[in-house]
């Protein structure tokens, strides 16, 4: 039994270091090391926190977002709040939950800005199925020119939920140091859309059918 204990210990000291490593020496290899050590924990987190929602996501892929979200998120003068592995990985499970909700955000934007593509009449259910594909591809193609994570707060916060830059900037300040940001990101964005023609193209597809 004492052995045990002093075994767990150990581990926790070893984890507790690691985490050290990842965020005060910006050790890349730690945090592959964590990835790889605490991934399965991530993944039941993940299932737990989704079990509710119907997300169009793996339990895998959000583990992998949660512990990008803390690559980016984590500071080296953060560390000293974290007595102790188990905060870490408390706060690595706010990560999954944080993704979760993301996503399920993502989700209900999307399905707001197809529905605001209104199908209009149409004679055939194959007409229908054709529709929503193009409006699926059109919504496919404008987010993968969304380049960076603030272009992609943009993208449904501005263009899907009517949120106006100054709100945008208050929900995101870890993303945007200034509402001068928002407007730039937005900026950039919409040049990009009206100079892709594929998306031109595909835009005209759809007002159309």
């Amino acid at each position: 039994m004492e052995a045990d204990q002093t075994e767990l210990t150990d581990q926790s000291s070893y984890g507790y270091e690691l985490f050290r490593r990842a965020i005060v020496d910006r050790d890349e290899d730690a945090w592959a090391e964590i990835t790889v050590r605490y991934r399965r924990l991530l993944i039941s987190w993940a299932v737990q926190c989704s079990a509710k929602l119907e997300i169009a996501e793996y339990g895998d892929d959000i583990a992998d977002q949660a512990i990008a979200r803390a690559w980016r998120a984590l500071a080296p003068a953060q560390f000293a709040t974290f007595p102790n592995l188990a905060a870490l990985l408390g706060y690595l499970r706010t990560c999954v939950a944080a993704v979760v909700i993301d996503i399920n955000r993502s989700q209900a934007a999307y399905e707001r800005v197809m529905h605001r593509m209104d199908l209009g009449p149409v004679a055939t259910p194959e007409e229908v199925v054709l529709h929503k594909w193009m409006r699926a591809e059109l919504w496919r193609q404008v987010s993968a020119l969304a380049a960076t994570p603030q272009e992609r707060t943009v993208l449904i916060e501005s263009f899907a939920l009517n949120l106006p830059p100054r709100a945008i900037h208050e929900r995101h300040q870890e993303l945007f140091g200034d509402i001068v940001d928002v407007y730039n990101a937005k900026r950039n964005l919409l040049n990009r859309l009206q100079r892709n023609r594929e998306i031109q193209r595909l835009r005209q597809e759809v007002l159309a059918v």
